[in-house]
């Protein structure tokens, strides 16, 4: 009887020992969204074209040139971002560059022989944002106001006449997508159509000269942020 119940009792503990044996319940990580609330700063590089119409007046005649003016662009950012719960992101952001954009060009402009040379020095942008966050990603869309300065070295007919330099008002639209890389870090690829109207007129040893310009700069650039 004792012999039976020790077998029984081994069988019993051999046949728990098989049983398998449950692993502890972990639970997954909660998932935290990116949020893109915060100041910011970075820097960027891109290419600009610059598109110019004119029309000038002098001695009663005429003419008109059009000119291209290619050249890549850098410079630097600050802005910041608030994101509201539902998920748009609203925003302000400001920034500078230095700009390569130039044409020399001979032609005849006014019936006279032209030979000039057109810059666009630098210009900045002050402008909000609209974007919308999905996670680490946020397209958006943006526009305000900006500055550049222009110069102009040209000589008209046989004689130097002409020297610019003139600063202008822009306006500014254009859009964009953003996205979180590592940390504190984001990156950007951008455009933005910048323009302007202006009048002048300039005194010349052929008489006044009065021209209407039309501007607009096409402006493609990718860029770097970091959140403070």
């Amino acid at each position: 009887m004792l012999l039976t119940g020790l077998m029984a009792a081994s069988t019993e503990q051999a046949g728990a020992a098989d049983l398998p044996v449950s692993a502890p319940v972990t639970k997954a990580p909660a998932f935290i969204p990116y949020n893109w609330t915060g100041f910011y700063g970075g820097v960027n590089v891109g290419y600009g074209w610059a598109h110019g119409d004119v029309t000038g007046t002098l001695a009663g005649l005429t003419g008109t040139s059009s000119e291209t003016l290619p050249g890549i662009i850098g410079g630097g950012q600050i802005g910041y971002n608030w994101q509201t719960s539902s998920n748009i992101v609203l925003g302000i952001e400001s920034d500078i560059q230095g700009s390569g954009e130039s044409k020399t060009s001979n032609r005849s402009f006014v019936n006279q022989a032209y030979s000039g040379t057109a810059r666009g020095t630098y210009f900045g942008t002050i402008r909000g944002r609209v974007g919308y966050a999905i996670d680490r990603w946020m397209p958006y869309v943006t526009g305000g106001w900006g500055y550049g300065e222009a110069t102009v070295d040209a000589t008209l007919g046989a004689v130097r006449t002409i020297s610019i330099s003139r600063s202008k008002g822009l306006w500014v639209v254009g859009g964009g997508v953003e996205t979180a890389i590592a940390g504190n870090w984001t990156a950007k690829a951008e455009y933005l159509l910048m323009g302007t109207e202006a009048t002048n007129s300039l005194n010349t040893i052929l008489g006044p000269l009065t021209t209407s310009t039309t501007i607009r700069n096409n402006i493609v650039r990718v860029g770097v942020n970091y959140r403070l």
